[in-house]
């Protein structure tokens, strides 16, 4: 669940970086006429899937089992729960 919410993060991070942009164009040069419907959408999502997608990457790069190694799941022993490990 994690993973996804953090895809999703980095998806919006370019539509949150425009509306800073714009609040603070709008204030410093005093432009009331710029609007949220004259963002330009299709480089923002271009860049939003750039970012999702390479976060997806990333992800799997350095969370990836590496070869040879097998998950034991956790088991009990003696009434206690041992937990699972990577071998």
């Amino acid at each position: 669940m994690a993973r996804y919410l953090f895809n999703v993060v980095f998806f919006l991070m370019p539509f949150a970086t425009f509306w800073v942009f714009m609040l603070i164009s709008r204030k410093a040069e005093n432009r009331p006429d710029l609007k949220w419907e004259d963002a330009p959408f299709g480089w923002l999502i271009i860049a939003g899937l750039t970012l999702g997608v390479g976060s997806m990457v990333v992800m799997g790069v350095y969370t990836a089992n590496t070869a040879g190694t097998a998950y034991e799941p956790a088991r009990l022993i003696d009434g206690e729960i041992q937990p699972g490990t990577v071998r």
